[in-house]
């Protein structure tokens, strides 16, 4: 009898040590939720984040998830209400949700580094030459929190004495996709559209450049920012994604696919200044 209940009380602490067990594999391998403002569609957004996500998981040893919402108020929303554990999105958004996460790193691109700018296009046959000619106008734009297909322009737009919802007719492309902006203006839907300037790289894609050109070039803004929830993600998890991100290697294929230089700490940008700025 008493071997029988030794070997029961064994059973029992052997499946009591696989639970314990169970739940601490289960708890460590949390995924954190990675949500990317939808600038491009879905399937792009994977193709150039994705990389990004799968060079975190091998250099911290923790599991990500990209989340794409499906339009820029559902990211400010999931953001804000704490759905999501870390974020990426550009600085007008980051000022809209900048209560309740916290920056780790500022995107570098291109030859202008840690700052970008919209433009505005028209096609070269509207007759529009100055700015000053979209009074009255049709004006398609990627979204009021698009900070490179609204924000850098209405800047440009306020410093010459204009603004944009006053005087001309501002118009919110289909899923606040930059190339349905650029194609309302083609197909001649709109009289002009306000994209980010790196967007121009993808005229070819979508319409004959030799038919579209740029009217005016808006204001610097700072560059996306990368941040994480404060009461989602411990300090020293969102301290590894810190350190991993500002020490990808330059040229890193994660980096190639995001067509990104890199990431530098948000002090070495004009962030903050900007933050103050916004004040509408």
């Amino acid at each position: 009898m008493m071997a029988f209940r030794f070997k029961t009380s064994a059973v029992v602490m052997a499946l009591i040590l696989a639970f314990v067990s169970l739940s601490a594999q289960g708890a460590a391998a949390k995924r954190y939720k990675v949500a990317v403002l939808p600038r491009y569609f879905p399937i792009e957004l994977m193709q150039r984040f994705q990389p990004l996500l799968d060079y975190l998981e091998e250099t911290t040893g923790e599991e990500f998830k990209l989340i794409i919402p499906r339009n820029y108020a559902q990211h400010i929303e999931m953001v804000y209400k704490g759905r999501v554990d870390f974020a990426y999105q550009n600085p007008y958004v980051f000022t809209r949700v900048s209560e309740m996460i916290r920056p780790i790193a500022v995107a570098s691109k291109g030859k202008d580094g840690v700052k970008f700018r919209g433009v505005a296009i028209v096609r070269r046959d509207s007759g529009i030459s100055v700015p000053e000619h979209l009074k009255g106008r049709t004006v398609c734009i990627v979204a009021y929190t698009s900070a490179g297909g609204w924000v850098s322009q209405a800047l440009f737009l306020r410093g010459r004495g204009l603004e944009p919802e006053r005087d001309m007719k501002v118009v919110v492309a289909p899923q606040n996709k930059q190339e349905n902006v650029i194609k309302a203006v083609y197909d001649g839907k709109a009289d002009a559209g306000f994209v980010r300037e790196s967007a121009l790289d993808r005229l070819a894609k979508v319409v004959k450049m030799a038919d579209i050109k740029v009217l005016f070039k808006g204001e610097w803004l700072p560059n996306w920012v990368f941040t994480y929830h404060p009461k989602r993600v411990p300090k020293g998890v969102a301290g590894k994604v810190q350190k991993a991100l500002l020490a990808m290697p330059k040229g890193h294929r994660a980096l190639k696919r995001a067509k990104l230089n890199g990431f530098v700490r948000p002090e070495e940008t004009p962030l903050s200044a900007f933050l103050r700025a916004m004040t509408y």
